[in-house]
């Protein structure tokens, strides 16, 4: 049957004006992620690195306009009907975001380390995988990394936000380590980021948030604090081993342009957010990663010993590209690296990642295990 001019005219009408909604949101979405940048015009002591004005009393994050959240800092509001796994984890850490912390922030004694992955020789190399997520050895981070093959920042595909809840650990040196200190420090990292995967690039720093604890020869306590950067890292507020944590890590512009970081305790209350300066190398949004890592270097030239944190657990967490396409780390995909620590000497694994690929918690969750000389007598060569 012959459509008539009138049904045709209609049709197109609105179909015109569907296109026109959808780009008035996305132009409205563009507008408020570049107000995350603007908005964060309050100096820390931290050259370079900035954060937002306080809310006013009363103010409640779950019924705030975008604007106003972009205005103080708070992460943008997921579309509850497309996203409502996110949407669930925003509004809880919302929800908990009471106390706002505005005291110093200290640099972490690090160098800028991408991960620092093992090179072996073609015979000791596992046969190529033809299908599935690539596995491969690194001395600096465990963990998983969703990546793609862009070389510069993409308006549509560039991945540029990625959150999670994770626990904090509860540190100490490995069963049965030597009395007598080998290093100055042991330390781990838990944190999420984008880009900062280059095997090529080792001083490609992440743009990251997340915690650190560490131990110092000759004080057996450890010390928990949440924690931003890019390339240089700062910590924030203290937090606590068992505490939960979520952060939200993102930069919708890429290239030069600063990140943008939410920590928060959810055990606490305790948050704040943060813009942090480029680190030198453009973001091009090619990989999003959950790692537990050690910091770079000892005097040896390989990265700090492991503390012995038994597991941690990362869940609820997930990665956007500019399009609005959601990535899990529990993808198998082929694109995606599966990455577990190895001690110096590249005798064994000390640090393990499980994760599914089914279900919520197959999709969100991953669990990291200490194993061999992290876990039990230390590490040879630390």
């Amino acid at each position: 049957m012959k459509r008539s001019t009138k049904s045709s005219a209609v049709l197109t009408m609105a179909a015109s004006l569907v296109l026109s909604f959808t780009t008035l949101a996305t132009a409205q979405n563009d507008a408020t992620r570049n107000l995350y940048v603007s908005a964060a015009n309050v100096p820390t002591n931290i050259a370079g690195v900035n954060t937002f004005a306080t809310p006013p009393e009363g103010f409640n994050a779950l019924v705030a306009t975008d604007e106003e959240l972009a205005t103080y800092g708070l992460p943008l509001r997921p579309d509850k009907q497309l996203d409502a796994q996110h949407y669930a984890s925003w509004e809880r850490a919302m929800a908990a975001a009471k106390i706002r912390w505005n005291g110093e922030l200290k640099p972490i004694p690090s160098s800028r380390r991408g991960v620092m992955q093992v090179n072996r020789s073609s015979s000791q190399q596992l046969e190529a995988q033809l299908t599935g997520p690539k596995n491969v050895s690194t001395f600096n981070w465990s963990g998983v990394a969703l990546t793609n093959t862009l070389k510069k920042w993409n308006a549509k595909t560039s991945i540029y936000d990625i959150y999670s809840v994770f626990s904090v650990p509860t540190s100490q040196l490995p069963f049965g380590s030597p009395a007598q200190c080998t290093t100055p420090y042991w330390t781990e990292l838990s944190w999420v980021g984008l880009d900062g995967y280059n095997p090529f690039l080792v001083d490609n720093g992440a743009l990251q948030g997340g915690m650190e604890s560490v131990i110092e020869c000759g004080v057996p306590t450890p010390v928990y604090y949440a924690y931003i950067g890019w390339g240089n890292l700062n910590t924030v507020f203290r937090v606590n081993g068992g505490d939960v944590m979520y952060v939200e890590v993102s930069n919708s512009l890429g290239g030069l342009n600063p990140g943008y970081v939410f920590v928060e305790d959810l055990s606490t209350l305790t948050y704040n957010a943060y813009s942090v300066p480029n680190d030198g190398i453009p973001l091009v949004g090619n990989s999003a990663q959950w790692v537990v890592e050690r910091l770079c270097c000892g005097n040896t030239g390989y990265p700090y010993p492991l503390l012995n944190t038994i597991s941690i657990f990362f869940d609820g967490g997930a990665a956007l590209n500019l399009s609005g396409r959601v990535f899990y780390p529990g993808s198998n995909a082929s694109s995606t690296v599966i990455m577990t620590m190895v001690d110096d000497g590249d005798t064994q694994g000390i640090e393990v990642v499980n994760r599914g690929s089914v279900g919520y918690e197959g999709e969100h969750g991953l669990w990291f295990q200490d194993v061999g000389c992290a876990f039990a007598g230390g590490c040879v060569g630390y």
